[in-house]
């Protein structure tokens, strides 16, 4: 399962509502995208903090490869300028990925209301959910999975969302400031897990830019 499938997993309550309200979400998925192809020694963010392509050779799997042409013609540009044109139409086609697996439903509810897709294998959620909560609580390391997949819940502050403070025992500032902190240190060993954190932080920032420009236009 991909990392952008994990992330909708994880934001979507089990009747397949978001848990979070954010128009910077397609662009996360976009940046898991982007994050995995780098772990795949496909693509790295450079040191001007822009989009280079390691090889164009096919990964295997029909999104990751839709995104590497795309990020492949955004070559040279910033995440944050290249984002929006793997994001189109991004959510759908991994939600029927998700159909097609038997993971969830997707449940058109008709003229001008919103599809929901409500979870059919809670088990591939309930996974995802708990090595992230091990590497909240100190359990586990984040890996270049683990790691991507708490960046982009920081990035669309869905942390507190997705995972009960108490539960955690935890408040709800200290489990973000813990996720925060974790997704920022050196949490990926190697060249490849190099690439995988930088494309990542330029992910996060990317997103975050959206988030807070999303906010002034709407107050």
């Amino acid at each position: 399962m991909l990392i952008s499938e994990e992330l909708l997993l994880l934001i979507g309550d089990p009747n397949g509502r978001w848990r979070v309200a954010s128009d910077a979400v397609p662009l996360a998925l976009a940046g898991g995208l982007l994050a995995e192809l780098a772990a795949r020694e496909r693509v790295t963010v450079d040191d001007r903090g822009r989009i280079a392509v390691i090889s164009t050779a096919s990964v295997g799997d029909d999104v990751l490869d839709e995104a590497l042409a795309t990020f492949a013609k955004k070559a040279g540009k910033k995440p944050k300028d290249a984002l929006g044109a793997a994001a189109k139409g991004l959510g759908d086609r991994l939600y029927a990925r998700l159909a097609a697996a038997g993971v969830v439903a997707i449940e058109d509810r008709g003229f001008l209301r919103s599809k929901r897709f409500p979870v059919l294998d809670p088990a591939r959620r309930d996974h995802a959910y708990a090595d992230a909560a091990a590497v909240l609580l100190g359990r586990a390391n984040p890996d270049p999975r683990t790691g991507t997949l708490l960046g982009l819940l920081v990035a669309v502050d869905a942390v507190a969302a997705v995972f009960d403070p108490q539960e955690l025992g935890m408040s709800k500032g200290d489990l973000k400031r813990r996720a925060k902190e974790l997704t920022s240190g050196d949490w990926a060993a190697g060249a490849a897990g190099k690439a995988v954190r930088d494309a990542q932080a330029a992910v996060m920032a990317a997103v975050i830019t959206a988030v807070v420009a999303t906010t002034v236009s709407t107050s």
